[in-house]
């Protein structure tokens, strides 16, 4: 690796094969826009947890070329937790965390890659899915009224993925013609259900396809997807790759004529930043190019929404609040937004990322009260490669939803809600503590308000369970 080189005359000179490797990468090239004020700084959780971590720092050792200093085998690079904390604050525009998504990649070229990362890529390189299917999962989300897990053609998403110069005789495509359905409806959503939440959490799945059929949403399943693919790990890998394969998924849709609804925050920062960057020609042509190796097309004409905004543009709250027939009233419901359902904003476009109120206003037309603890807004640390710092992250999280007495914490992200499950647990006897506020996914205690009993909402296997709704269920119901 070319770092700077010093002269006789004791001046640093810079070598910038680094920065023009850098620049090659989508988006590689923004640092150059940098003028070092620290706005990135401010909000960062790695740099408030960690004692190595800076993305200022990180910019300019990029501006400096010192390659070197950030592309070794102890790079600082994988403590980020993608949490866009410093796309959103940078006055510049220079996603800091994009250059870092970009390092990462040089990083996954030279082999260097955290273990746990590497799993999780191959993983989805093998199977489509980060959280793959099997019969014990089936079996599961039969318990659910589910039906077991679409296949994912992975030999369409290995096709992809392959580097723009491969040579591999991909065979011919054998994509079978898809017509748009017939009529139209506003609102008919086609749903990407991503990977975590049908494996690992398929009552919250039951929980949301019973809600919004209940509330007159038309759920149109898009066979063949594969995971998003997730915003953390696939997308260190290979940026182009990543815009690949998410490109693919999107275009399943566009064939249906539907726009997308997800249910998971980080499905639908990877589809809604995908929208957003391949509205550039140059990078759609380019994606397009791997496409064609299974005869597919991103066209560009469909919408992604997060669940959450369904709810809220389409259905409206007066309509969920019509739907509740067990009103969940003196049920203080602590709110947590977390990082990837706000930011970027730009891109994202769910709700003010400083003062947001959409998951508030769920929870009011339910009935309850929410509160609002003052790490509303901070990352759940799973993406960050060093155990410690998501472990104190969690500390000052769950020590601030304690402070509030509430009788649960209300979530919207189900790698959020596994981190206040299992983290909780770990983080009480790590620290010495009696952490105990149930998450509850908001789609679940929606379905429980409609009517949905207590044990088919899959409460039981939580490691901290929502015992305080069992109250509701014994309640007479007030519309008779």
């Amino acid at each position: 690796m070319a770092g700077p080189s010093m002269g006789t005359d004791g001046v640093v000179r810079v070598d910038f094969r680094f920065r023009r490797e850098l620049a090659k990468k989508v988006e590689g090239n923004l640092a150059s826009f940098c003028y070092q004020c620290g706005a990135c700084v401010g909000d960062c959780p790695a740099a408030t947890y960690s004692d190595t971590f800076n993305p200022r720092e990180i910019m300019l050792k990029v501006l400096y070329g010192l390659g070197d200093e950030l592309l070794g085998p102890d790079s600082v690079l994988w403590q980020c937790t993608n949490c866009y904390s410093c796309h959103e604050r940078c006055p510049q525009q220079v996603k800091p965390v994009e250059v870092i998504i970009s390092l990462k990649n040089m990083l996954a070229d030279r082999g260097i890659v955290p273990a746990a990362v590497d799993r999780v890529i191959k993983t989805f390189e093998t199977t489509g899915r980060t959280t793959p299917a099997n019969p014990a999962v089936d079996r599961m989300r039969e318990q659910f009224g589910l039906s077991p897990l679409l296949a994912v053609p992975v030999d369409e998403i290995q096709a992809v993925i392959a580097p723009d110069s491969s040579t591999s005789d991909f065979g011919a495509p054998r994509r079978e013609t898809v017509r748009p359905l017939a009529g139209k409806s506003d609102k008919r959503f086609g749903f990407f259900p991503g990977c975590l939440i049908p494996a690992r959490h398929p009552a919250m799945e039951f929980a949301i396809r019973h809600a919004l059929t209940a509330l007159g949403i038309e759920i149109v399943d898009l066979p063949g997807t594969s995971c998003c693919p997730d915003p953390i790990y696939f997308k260190s890998k290979d940026k182009v790759a990543w815009l690949a394969v998410a490109a693919r998924n999107l275009s399943l849709a566009e064939d249906l004529g539907v726009d997308v609804f997800t249910n998971c925050s980080g499905c639908t920062a990877t589809l809604s930043e995908s929208v957003h960057l391949l509205e550039d020609e140059a990078l759609r042509a380019r994606v397009n190019e791997r496409l064609r190796r299974i005869g597919r097309e991103y066209r560009g004409t469909g919408r992604v929404r997060h669940i959450a905004t369904l709810l809220r543009d389409v259905v409206g709250y007066e309509a969920v609040r019509a739907s509740v027939v067990r009103p969940l009233t003196g049920l203080k419901v602590a709110i947590h937004y977390g990082c990837h359902l706000l930011k970027p904003s730009r891109i994202m476009q769910v709700d003010d990322p400083n003062d947001p109120t959409i998951l508030e206003n769920l929870v009011t037309a339910l009935g309850a009260t929410p509160v609002r603890h003052r790490n509303w807004y901070l990352c759940c640390g799973k993406a960050c490669q060093t155990e410690e710092i998501p472990a104190n992250m969690m500390h000052d999280l769950l020590r601030a939803v304690h402070a509030e007495h509430a009788d649960i914490l209300c979530l919207i992200c189900p790698t959020c809600f596994g981190q206040f499950d299992h983290g909780q647990m770990k983080v009480s006897q790590q620290f010495g503590e009696d952490y105990h506020t149930p998450p509850v996914y908001y789609f679940q205690l929606l379905a429980f308000a409609q009517g949905v009993p207590y044990e088919r909402l899959g409460f039981e296997r939580q490691r901290f369970k929502p015992e305080s709704l069992l109250r509701f269920e014994t309640a007479p119901n007030p519309s008779g």
